[in-house]
């Protein structure tokens, strides 16, 4: 069998399982193992989506520093953040939403791991910090929060408001583009 890991991770991305598939014997089941071999290799069911919710940050990862790459703009990075969220709603609620025992997860030695959504926070900073910005960790988390914000409201079909005519999901990547414009004050990072 492949990668288990990658494995969930690909089903949540995909629409194959969703958020509430999210358990032991659910998840055993998919796998074709008993729900002992999560326990074995991952200590606990927290543990191994832990260890999926970083397997959906380094996809995230590799989407966001595409669209950088792309163009070189900030924007284009919130739209993918954005587009990430509505495309793979089970997988970033895993990775965004889902309440993890940081107590458990740092005392098993999980957290001691390459963190690739340590990795998105950091380039983050560091294009916003080369914006301009006076504060670029308090502008990244606004920005965060913003984002997450749109993907939560997209999803629930809400963003749209006073905009019926456009869709939820396009008012959002919108919305993302002029929130960069905002929160940084070179406009050539504003595309």
């Amino acid at each position: 069998m492949s990668d288990p890991v990658l494995h969930v991770r690909d089903a949540l991305a995909s629409g194959e399982l969703g958020f509430e598939d999210l358990t032991a014997r659910r998840l055993g089941s998919f796998l074709g193992k008993t729900t002992s071999v999560l326990y074995h290799h991952w200590g606990s069911l927290d543990g191994f989506l832990f260890a999926v919710s970083q397997a959906g940050m380094a996809l995230l990862h590799d989407r966001l520093s595409s669209a950088l790459a792309e163009r070189e703009s900030l924007a284009d990075v919130a739209a993918a953040f954005v587009a990430f969220g509505l495309d793979s709603p089970a997988l970033y609620a895993l990775m965004f939403v889902h309440r993890f025992d940081w107590g458990a997860l740092k005392r098993s030695g999980a957290m001691d791991q390459p963190m690739p959504g340590l990795m998105i926070w950091n380039t983050l900073v560091d294009r916003i910090r080369a914006c301009g910005s006076a504060d670029p960790e308090a502008d990244a988390r606004l920005l965060y929060a913003a984002l997450h914000g749109l993907v939560s409201l997209a999803s629930s079909g809400r963003v749209n408001i006073g905009a019926l005519a456009d869709t939820d999901r396009d008012v959002a990547l919108a919305s993302a583009r002029r929130l960069v414009a905002h929160l940084t004050p070179k406009p050539g990072e504003i595309a």
